[in-house]
């Protein structure tokens, strides 16, 4: 990951320091329910936690052995000397790599989501306070008809809440851990020795296991972040669309010192929605790398592995630092009323269509014969009195005064009610 897109608590959990860390953390618990079971020398198991294996020893060792959790083995037992070669007993490498990917994938969704929380509060914050606003609502990006800010954010906030949801089901399914050794047949572990290690890193194990844990778990993880990462695109896009001149309704702060362009001093671009955008297409395309890595050659092979050291890092530092970014965004948001107020009164006929079409069909027109008058003045006339008046006069059965009550009821102050009970009934 190139610093610029770095989170520092992701950038440590994937550390090669705190892989190593987490190795001794699988293989100490391990060895610790070996030394209860009277198979192995009493305290070998803090030895192996007290041991200090630094990253330079264990790539210096990998030259000659070409495997990095065997060369950890190696430069371990060095470490240790007496009772080191009962370390590593009854394990095969993905036992320890797996394990300790499910503590890793663990440590980092739990930031992810605490991170996620503070982008659902600040959205929700906002959207209490914007809940009366009222804008209009496109389809298409054409005008449509007024709905309120509070709703759209709402609607936002609802679709992270389920990503955030839908992350920890992740959580569960990716609780896993795997020592049942070579093709997972526990040659040498037996399956209760295997559940008591597990359950001291608060894992449950592979109940049926290859010689992995099965990459459909970590496929699921990294689903959900890109699942996540669309959303945020989503919302990133609609604020580009905001912030286009000729809308002008959100903005993106934009500091004094700030600059939009090198050549065009008035620049002022939403550079942090078009990040956050880009970011989103490439934990879009890990998703269909992880889901590669699940057809694997009978009880494994290692063509998973190369994509995972990349994969894993790349993907919680990006998406926690869209998170991030998704937060700050919004909490230093410019919300132009005065423009939103602007562009919902030179909409007034084509907010009011489909008011005056219903309001003709009670008075027993025929809808079509309705629906396409309406549709031929809207193309040809925006003066919402002409409008009406033209309206009155084609349709006998229709009385001006009652054109006017709508367009007086639809564009009047209302309030979203029942919007605080919603919102606080799902966040």
């Amino acid at each position: 990951m190139i610093k610029r897109y770095e989170v520092k608590e992701i950038v440590d959990i994937w550390s090669q320091e705190n892989k190593l860390s987490t190795w001794k953390k699988v293989e100490s618990s391990v060895t610790k329910s070996l030394e209860e079971e009277g198979i192995v020398p009493k305290g070998l198991s803090e030895k192996i936690l007290d041991a200090n294996v630094t990253v330079k020893e264990v790539e210096a060792r990998e030259k000659v052995t070409n495997h990095d959790l065997a060369s950890f083995v190696d430069i371990l037992q060095d470490k240790v000397n007496e009772d080191s070669e009962w370390i590593h007993y009854g394990l095969t490498s993905s036992d320890v790599v797996d394990t300790s990917n499910s503590l890793l994938i663990l440590e980092s969704l739990d930031f992810l989501i605490g991170k996620v929380d503070g982008l659902i509060s600040t959205l929700k914050n906002l959207a209490i306070k914007e809940k009366d606003t009222k804008i209009i609502g496109r389809t298409h990006g054409v005008f449509a008809e007024v709905t309120f800010l509070g709703n759209i954010i709402s609607n936002w906030l609802l679709e992270i809440h389920r990503n955030k949801e839908r992350l920890e089901r992740a959580k569960e399914n990716i609780s896993i851990g795997k020592l049942s050794g070579v093709v997972g047949n526990y040659t040498i572990i037996n399956s209760d020795i295997e559940k008591k290690s597990l359950e001291t890193l608060n894992l449950k194990p592979e109940l049926f296991a290859s010689q992995i844990v099965s990459r459909d778990r970590y496929a699921e993880v990294i689903s959900c972040i890109g699942m996540l990462a669309s959303s945020y695109d989503r919302i990133a896009i609609n604020l580009r669309g905001y912030q286009r001149s000729e809308v002008g309704e959100i903005h993106e702060s934009f500091s004094s010192e700030q600059k939009g362009s090198s050549a065009m001093p008035h620049k002022k671009n939403p550079i942090t929605s078009e990040r956050i955008s880009g970011i989103s297409r490439i934990l879009r395309g890990y998703v269909v790398s992880a889901l590669e890595n699940i057809s694997l050659w009978h009880e494994r092979d290692i063509s998973n592995s190369s994509v995972e050291r990349i994969i894993f890092p790349d993907s919680f530092n990006l998406i926690c630092f869209s998170t991030i970014e998704m937060e700050e965004l919004f909490k230093n948001i410019n919300i132009n009323h005065e423009k939103i107020n602007s562009n919902i009164n030179s909409a007034k006929v084509s907010l009011l269509t489909q008011s005056f079409l219903s309001h003709l069909v009670t008075k027993g027109i025929e809808r079509d014969e309705a629906y396409r008058f309406l549709q031929s003045q809207s193309f040809e006339i925006d003066n919402l009195d002409s409008y009406i008046k033209n309206i009155s006069t084609n349709f006998e059965e229709v009385e001006e005064k009652e054109l006017q009550e709508i367009r007086k009821s639809f564009l009047s102050e209302k309030t979203n009610k029942n919007f605080e009970e919603k919102i606080n009934s799902v966040v």
